[in-house]
This record gives structure tokens, sequence and C-alpha cells, in this order.
């Protein structure tokens, strides 16, 4: 993390890990490890991340945290590519998923998808651009319909 932010505002720092640390899914869940973990490395460092991507559990979740000094850190479950079957997501009254600093944004563990992410250059910083695309059926289609927009927000890293 500190090499990394000696790149910025040129790059982004961006945190890849395979097991979410939070996640409302029912299968799995947040992970106390890594929630435990990054607050610990982001608090002796003072360093914060410019987005967090993970897997592991099958769909797609948005999750939003609010650090002190107001600084918002988007936490992305991005798992919905290939596995055959879905997790589902709880309700969203189930108070066991929201706190006051995180909460979830969007979610879909109806529809396999995927990420992309487009980190565009600009004279004081980097705009990244994350969009969540669904895919429109399971089955073959003959006319290869084009998936759809189904999450779609941005980071401004200055």
């Amino acid at each position: 993390l500190i090499w990394a932010n000696q790149q910025r505002p040129d790059k982004a720092l961006m945190v890849c890990v395979h097991h979410p640390p939070y996640s409302a899914d029912i299968n799995h869940g947040s992970s106390l490890r890594m929630i435990h973990f990054f607050e610990k490395v982001f608090e002796e460092t003072g360093i914060l991340p410019d987005i967090v991507l993970s897997g592991h559990v099958h769909n797609y979740q948005h999750f939003v945290k609010k650090y002190a000094g107001q600084k918002e850190v988007p936490f992305i479950v991005a798992g919905a590519g290939g596995y055959d079957e879905l997790h589902p997501v709880a309700t969203l009254e189930d108070g066991r998923f929201t706190s006051e600093n995180v909460h979830l944004a969007n979610y879909c563990d109806t529809r396999h998808g995927f990420l992309k992410v487009n980190a565009q250059k600009q004279v004081n910083g980097v705009d990244l651009n994350i969009e969540y695309y669904t895919i429109p059926s399971e089955k073959f289609t003959e006319d290869f319909s084009p998936a759809q927009l189904t999450d779609q927000f941005s980071v401004e890293v200055r």
C-alpha cells in the first residue's frame, strides 16, 4: 500500500482479493478475517485504496464503506461469471448486512455477469468507471442478445 500510494494521483490503488470482506450472501457472508486485516493495515499505513475487488461469492454486490474523513471506498464482489449456481443475497431488511458506515448500494443475485473497469487518465489524476453487466440468459440465444448494464459508478482518484 505504501509503495502503491506513492504512484498516486497518476494511478489508482485497486486492491484485489479472493474472499470478500463484505458480503450479504446467505452462503458465505462477510469475511471477518478480511475486514480485521484490512482495517488494521489501513490504520497502520494511513492509506485507503480507491476500490476493493473480490470474488468467491457467486453473485454481484456493490458495497460502499465510509471512512473517517468522509472518504468512501467501494467494495465489489464480482463472482457471477461462470459457476452455474448463483448465491442469493439476504433480504435488505436483514440488519446483519447494514451498519452505520457500510451499506449495500446494489446487487444482482439472479443473473450471471461480468465486471468492466475502465481507468481514464486525467490531468490531475485518474477516473475509474466501473460497470457491471448481466448476461441475458443462461441458455444460448440465437440472436446473441447483448449484455445488460446493471450497475454503474465512478471513482475519482485525485
